[in-house]
């Protein structure tokens, strides 16, 4: 289970990072929201989960925190290498289900439209990677579609365009019950923004 991801997600993530870009247009404000929510204190470190372009990463970035992002994918990291103008911010080649951190390094963990990328074996090792990483009481973002989404106005045809380009994965995630397995790994959410029409959940958490 866990090669046919890897190998899986390679290669989407080969074939989108030449194009990723351009569906990222459409969140750009999410990417300063999240910034905005967060609200890290100044010089936090911030790790970017699942990183992809960078865009998360940029966002932090402009405000001066120090932010390392992390990604599967050599081909999306060269692209967000490529337009790093930032000295405050790094790249690595990484799997986010094994980080390469010390336990509690990082005041501010965040990972964004990723986690409807992975199966729930990988999900469940992931959150627990970013709960290991981060500081006792600090921040954990946690940014994703919403099951709500389906509910609502044009839900089903945000379901549909979605599954044209997300993963295989996607049709699990948004029927999971997301809310419950962050508390299973000590994440506890205590606030919460809609956006994109509440097509988007932004999750403010706590690590416990």
């Amino acid at each position: 289970m866990e090669q046919d991801y890897y190998s899986y997600i390679r290669k989407m993530f080969h074939r989108l990072s030449y194009v990723y870009d351009l569906t990222d247009i459409f969140i750009m404000n999410v990417r300063t929201e999240v910034v905005d929510f967060t609200d890290a204190k100044e010089g936090a470190k911030i790790l970017d989960v699942a990183t992809g372009t960078g865009k998360q990463a940029f966002a932090f970035g402009k405000r001066g925190y120090e932010v390392v992002g992390i990604d599967l994918s050599e081909h999306m990291l060269k692209v967000a290498a490529r337009n790093n103008e930032y000295d405050n911010i790094g790249f690595i080649l990484a799997d986010a289900a094994r980080l390469p951190f010390m336990d509690q390094h990082f005041d501010v963990g965040c990972i964004s439209f990723a986690l409807h990328e992975m199966p729930l074996s990988i999900r469940k090792e992931v959150l627990q990677e970013i709960v290991r990483v981060t500081r006792i009481g600090s921040t954990i973002m946690i940014i994703d579609y919403s099951s709500s989404s389906e509910k609502r106005v044009g839900g089903h045809f945000v379901r549909y365009v979605a599954r044209l380009y997300e993963s295989k994965y996607y049709a699990e995630f948004i029927h999971s019950d997301l809310n419950s397995l962050l508390k299973e790994y000590g994440i506890e959410a205590i606030a919460e923004l809609s956006a994109m029409y509440g097509v988007v959940r932004i999750i403010k958490c706590i690590r416990r």
